[in-house]
C-alpha cells in the first residue's frame, strides 16, 4: 500500500505567512501541555542560536539554521490544515511571536522594527492584498477545537489582544507572560539586537511540515512520532487511532468520551446520550486495539 505525503523544509515565516495556511488544532488532540521548563529551553536555545556568544554579528544569515522539528498536517474538507503532530511547538511558537509583536508596540518606528512587525503580522493573521492584517477572530492563522482543553479560549484571547493578565491561570497565559518577561528584559538590555533575534526566528528557524492527502496516513505518522520534549502517551495515540473509524458527527462525541474514559464509571458511560450504533462502533474499535496490542 503506497502512502502519499509531501515533506518540505520551511522557515517559520514561509510556513505561517502563506495565505493558504490556516491551522486547526482538531478536537481529538490533547490539551496544551508545555510548561515554563519547555519554554525556557526553547528560549535559551533560540537566543543562543540567534545571538551567538552574545554577539549578533557572529551570526551567518545565509548558512545558520535552527531546526524546530516536524509538524504533521492534513488538509481537511474545509481547507484547513489539521495539526496531527507538532501541536505543542506550533502553539508555543505562536505565543512567542505574539509576545514579540506586542513588545514592538507603536513606539518602535525604525525601518528594521517596522519590517519585522509586518512579517509577524502575516504569521498571526490573514492579510489583504495590500498586506494589511485583519485582526479579528476569524482571521487568525490558528484555531483550536480541542475537546478536552477548557482553556483554549484564553489562547485565542491572547493572540487577539496581546494581553495575559495575572487572573488568567492557563498554561497559555503563564507561558505567554514568561515570553513577555524574557523579551522585555532582552529588549531593555540589548535594544540594538532586538529585531535581529526576531527576524532570525522568522527566517532562520526551520520547521519540517509533513503534509498528507488523507487523515488515515497522517494518523499513522502521528502514532510513530514523538513530540520533542512532550512524548505522546498511549492514550493520545489510542484516541488518534479511534478517529479513523468515525465520520464527523459521531467522531466528536467519541473523542469527548475517550478523553475522559478513565474517569468514567461504566454506569455513567452507558447512561450517556449516545446512540446504540455509536456504542457498538466504539466497542469494535476497542476490541481491535486490544487484539492488535
Amino acid at each position: 500500500m503506497s502512502i502519499s505525503l509531501t515533506i518540505e523544509q520551511k522557515t517559520v515565516l514561509a510556513l505561517l505567512e502563506d495565505k493558504n495556511s490556516c491551522f486547526l488544532i482538531p478536537d481529538y488532540q490533547r490539551p496544551y501541555a508545555w510548561e515554563e521548563a519547555e519554554c525556557s529551553t526553547l528560549w535559551n536555545d533560540i537566543h543562543s542560536f540567534a545571538i551567538p556568544d552574545g554577539d549578533y554579528s557572529k551570526f551567518n544569515e545565509n548558512n545558520d539554521v535552527y531546526f524546530l522539528g516536524p509538524i504533521v498536517l492534513f488538509k481537511n474538507s474545509d481547507g484547513k490544515r489539521e495539526v496531527i503532530d507538532g501541536q505543542q511547538r506550533l502553539t508555543t511558537l505562536m505565543l512567542l511571536l505574539r509576545a514579540f509583536y506586542h513588545a514592538y508596540g507603536n513606539n518602535m518606528q525604525d525601518s528594521k522594527s517596522l519590517s519585522v512587525k509586518r512579517m509577524i503580522e502575516k504569521c498571526l493573521w490573514k492579510t489583504d492584498e495590500f498586506g494589511e492584517p485583519d485582526k479579528s477572530v476569524s482571521a487568525l492563522k490558528i484555531e483550536s477545537e480541542t475537546a478536552t482543553d477548557d482553556d483554549k479560549d484564553e489562547f485565542i484571547s491572547i493572540l487577539l489582544t496581546g494581553n495575559a493578565p495575572t487572573e488568567l491561570k492557563s498554561r497559555y497565559a503563564e507561558n505567554y507572560r514568561f515570553f513577555q518577561a524574557k523579551i522585555n528584559n532582552f529588549k531593555s538590555t540589548t535594544p540594538d539586537y532586538f529585531s535581529y533575534m526576531a527576524v532570525r526566528i522568522l527566517k532562520n528557524c526551520i520547521l519540517l511540515p509533513i503534509k498528507t492527502e488523507s487523515q488515515d496516513t497522517a494518523l499513522r505518522i502521528f502514532s510513530t512520532l514523538n513530540d520533542r520534549g512532550m512524548p505522546l502517551s498511549d492514550s493520545d495515540i489510542f484516541k488518534a487511532q479511534l478517529t479513523k473509524h468515525f465520520q464527523m458527527t459521531a467522531k466528536k462525541m467519541i473523542l469527548l468520551l475517550t478523553g475522559k474514559i478513565s474517569k468514567m464509571s461504566a454506569g455513567k458511560f452507558f447512561s450517556s446520550p449516545i446512540t446504540l450504533w455509536t456504542k457498538f462502533s466504539l466497542a469494535i474499535c476497542i476490541s481491535r486495539e486490544l487484539n492488535a496490542a
